[in-house]
């Protein structure tokens, strides 16, 4: 594919805002996976299976899928040792695919009449005719094949955005981050509209959805609520970056203009965030924003451009909080403290609970199949849990309803990844192995806190039965592997030295007496460059300062004084004995 390169103008703001993947080359691999992305987060908020925008969606997926697929078979060819550093992932991945592809294997009678639970099964054949004096016919470990097949296709995007995002490279990760926070904004403001415009908005996208509260393009707020609180984690990394690249704000020369833009939106970005976050009136979603601002915290007193500078970030994210604590009191504290009140579901809950684990148990060791929870929970239903208009499509827990629809498989690939999923994160926070740069550890780092928040979350809801949220999570794994992509920053070093040479070209030949400035040493092509912050005293003095006066200008009229031929002042301490 053709690929397209950004040139941003060098400018503190280009700096402050987007120097983290200026001058860089983006290629199809890029745009495909940001589409696919963007695309799950536009269309994959449904909470049930058969919509129309999901199927758009695993259609949409097919050709980053294919495309991620090439490229790793290429790299299985010809760089088997690059590949190497995430055999696990890729192991995983296959495994989780194969699961549901098991259970629609064909069984013979002989066979799948030995699985626990088939009774009813051998009694519908015996009512219509077809028992086992007439032969029964081949079936395999699902109950309903038509809906492990759903969850079959329903794999594609998750699969494509993982494998999308860990064949990318750094600069190219940072973008995409940056598009998500985008798209969180987008979201955070539909929902304060759809607040304003009530319960008979017509920017609600799903007829059934939570008519009082925001969520976006989400059908459910505390699904909203949780894409919420990992966007919250992406846009301060970016705010981390933005105060350590700025400074310490008692230099008021540093303060220019085009600093304080980059300075206000990320400000911005950060109360918007947390005042549509508590406009979800989601309990576990507040409760883990506030695990989340914990988190982030944690990224800037563990960044190691603290060492050279003040706790700048951290008195910005403060205020940012503050204010967004001021906003909810004063528009929303009355809906979160009802919310708050005893809940209806508090109850059903725990009865969803129960009956999903009795099903567990009844169709263990294999599971009744992956995206048969509705068929199954109803079978063991007892008529005083019966709610009245209620419909029970989730088990409100989602590593319960995974128990229940793989068995034995689906429980040793949460074992898997919890280990998996502990190891790396110890990793990244200790030595921060992902990465060329703070800024990419950073990430990195708030890409395992957003991993742990939705696995969390998933115990007292199920985020993860939605396309959208699937997406992100395995964005936020993909960010925890190191880049199995080629060396973009290479590229990127040929397309600024070109540039340059360019420039050179165009510009006249300097003067003799002219000062040469000498060119920044070359970067080795598998480190990453330093970081573009520099020190304070390093910066500029003010505005101007780069501007050709005349020298008698600069000197405060030392050198009319000397053309002039009068004496030169004396300085003020030569008088001084």
């Amino acid at each position: 594919m053709r690929e397209i390169a950004i040139r941003l103008p060098r400018t503190r703001l280009g700096e402050l805002a987007s120097g983290r993947f200026k001058d860089m080359t983006l290629g199809g691999q890029f745009w495909l996976t940001a589409f696919t992305l963007l695309a799950a987060l536009l269309l994959g908020g449904g909470t049930r299976g058969g919509f129309l925008s999901d199927a758009l969606l695993q259609f949409l997926a097919i050709p980053l899928l294919l495309l991620s697929v090439s490229r790793l078979g290429d790299l299985f060819w010809r760089h088997r040792a690059k590949l190497r550093q995430a055999r696990f992932e890729l192991v995983f991945c296959l495994a989780v695919v194969l699961v549901p592809l098991m259970q629609l294997v064909p069984l013979p009678p002989a066979l799948w009449t030995l699985l626990p639970h088939r009774g009813p099964l051998i009694a519908s054949f015996d009512g219509l005719g077809q028992g086992l004096e007439h032969g029964l016919p081949w079936l395999p470990i699902s109950v309903s094949p038509n809906a492990t097949w759903l969850s079959v296709v329903a794999l594609l995007p998750t699969l494509a955005v993982f494998f999308g995002t860990i064949l990318l490279g750094y600069r190219e990760r940072r973008l995409l981050s940056l598009a998500v926070v985008a798209f969180g904004v987008v979201s955070a403001f539909l929902g304060l509209l759809q607040i304003a415009q009530g319960p008979a908005s017509r920017l609600r996208f799903f007829a059934a959805t939570n008519l009082s509260e925001a969520v976006g393009f989400f059908a459910n707020r505390n699904h909203y609520a949780a894409f919420l609180y990992v966007v919250l984690l992406f846009a301060a990394v970016w705010a981390i970056d933005v105060g350590f690249a700025v400074g310490p704000w008692r230099d008021r020369r540093i303060l220019e203009a085009r600093s304080i833009v980059a300075i206000t939106a990320s400000f911005l970005t950060i109360v918007i965030l947390l005042a549509a976050e508590a406009m979800a009136r989601s309990r576990a979603g507040m409760v883990l924003t506030m695990i989340s601002l914990a988190g982030v915290y944690g990224l800037v007193l563990t960044d190691r451009r603290r060492r050279n500078l003040s706790a700048t970030p951290l008195n910005f994210l403060f205020l940012a909080a503050a204010t967004a604590f001021i906003l909810v009191v004063q528009f929303a504290l009355y809906r979160i403290l009802a919310r708050f009140n005893a809940d209806p579901l508090d109850d059903a809950r725990l009865q969803f609970a129960r009956t999903t684990i009795e099903a567990a148990w009844a169709y263990m060791p294999f599971g009744a199949g992956m995206g048969t929870f509705v068929p199954v929970y109803g079978m063991f239903e007892r008529p005083q849990d019966l709610f009245a208009h209620a419909y029970v499509n989730h088990a409100h827990d989602d590593i319960l309803e995974l128990w229940l629809e793989t068995g034995i498989f689906g429980v040793t690939l949460m074992v898997a990844f919890a280990a998996w999923f502990v190891s790396r994160a110890a990793r990244i926070w200790r030595r921060a192995s992902v990465g060329g740069n703070e800024f990419d550890r950073s990430l990195a780092r708030a890409a395992t806190i957003a991993v742990a928040l939705i696995a969390t979350h998933s115990f007292l809801d199920y985020p993860l039965r939605t396309a959208a949220m699937t997406a992100i999570f395995a964005f936020a794994c993909g960010l925890m592997v190191e880049t199995l992509g080629g060396d973009d920053r290479a590229k990127e070093r040929h397309v600024r030295a070109a540039h340059d040479t360019a420039m050179q070209r165009a510009a006249p030949r300097a003067t003799a007496g002219s000062v040469s400035v000498a060119a920044p040493p070359a970067t080795a092509p598998d480190r990453e460059p330093a970081p573009s912050f520099n020190p304070p005293a390093q910066r500029p003095a003010r505005w101007g300062d780069d501007v050709e006066w005349p020298e008698a200008w600069r000197k405060g009229g030392a050198g009319l004084q000397k053309t002039s031929g009068s004496a030169p002042t004396t300085p003020p301490d030569a008088n001084k004995k």
